[in-house]
């Protein structure tokens, strides 16, 4: 009769078993191949760095030049108008603050001589006052306004004869 046949797992053991062959060839260790399109691309792109960084720089720099320079346009006409306001403040502030011309009128006329008279008195639109005095001796009228505390900050400033007067001008700056 036949030879009995193989089963099915026998011959799948037969093929899974190693064969003996040829020894495998034995290996050298050699250097891997390098692409030099690769390394040269990594280095162009470390080299780029800094180049990019910079030209980076300078375009976000123009960005925020043109942004600054839009806004100015658009804050002149308010910092303009605070400006006008704060202006107003301060020149509203200093009139409510400075004593009258009755005040003055009364502090002067303790100072001066019995035979002098207060001509005219101006306030000047920068803040400074003016005071033009008639008297018929300028020596007793210097002597007695420089002994008083009110015309401390006044300077005369001129001097003119008028019939038998002579009007001296007092001026004290703002």
């Amino acid at each position: 009769m036949d030879e009995p046949r193989q089963s099915l797992i026998d011959r799948m053991t037969e093929r899974l078993a190693p064969q003996p062959g040829p020894p495998p060839p034995e290996r050298k260790r050699a250097m891997p191949k390098i692409d030099c399109r690769f390394a040269a691309a990594l280095i162009g792109l470390i080299a780029m760095g800094p180049l990019l960084t910079i030209i980076g720089a300078r375009l976000l720099e123009a960005d925020a030049l043109a942004a600054v320079a839009r806004l100015r346009g658009e804050v002149a006409p308010r910092a303009a108008a605070a400006a006008r306001d704060g202006e107003a403040r301060r020149l509203l502030r200093e009139a409510v603050h400075r004593p009258p011309v009755a005040v003055w009128l009364d502090r002067l006329a303790s100072a001066l001589p019995a035979d002098a008279r207060v001509g005219r008195m101006t306030l000047g639109a920068d803040g400074a006052t003016e005071i033009e005095i008639a008297t018929p001796d300028p020596d007793q009228l210097r002597a007695a306004l420089r002994r008083h505390p009110v015309m401390s900050d006044f300077r005369e400033v001129g001097q003119r004869r008028d019939d038998a007067l002579v009007l001296v001008t007092w001026r004290r700056a703002a």
